[in-house]
């Protein structure tokens, strides 16, 4: 079985790495985005089964991200976490992200999280 890919779009190019390392330790395939421009081609091209999407991303804001991902047929569909040094929770959930994780968040959470919903989004 081929690992199902996550992809990471925040632009902290050190935090994407620790990401990418935590999530492949954990059996994921990691694709990292640094800015939003070829965020739909990159979501169509690459297909991934969770994104983790900062809240703050260079000039854009991770629910406008979000509004895109959701207007999009080929992304319509796929869980989205979203994650910030303030706490966003109510104001993600209630935009349609799956689920919001504080910064500096424990990795075991992250991949708990992670786990639950592609297992979640499986039996579906």
């Amino acid at each position: 079985m081929t690992p199902k890919k996550i992809l990471i779009i925040d632009d902290e190019p050190f935090t994407c790495q620790l990401i990418a390392k935590v999530l492949q330790l954990n059996g994921y395939d990691a694709i990292i985005l640094t800015d939003s421009q070829t965020l739909l081609e990159t979501v169509n091209v690459e297909q991934p089964a969770l994104i983790l999407l900062d809240y703050h991303l260079g000039t854009n804001y991770g629910l406008d991200l979000l509004q895109i991902l959701r207007g999009d047929p080929l992304s319509s569909q796929i869980p989205v976490i979203i994650t910030s040094g303030i706490d966003r929770e109510a104001e993600v959930l209630a935009a349609g992200a799956q689920a919001f994780l504080l910064k500096p968040f424990d990795w075991q959470e992250l991949t708990s999280i992670i786990d639950t919903m592609l297992v979640h989004k499986h039996q579906q």
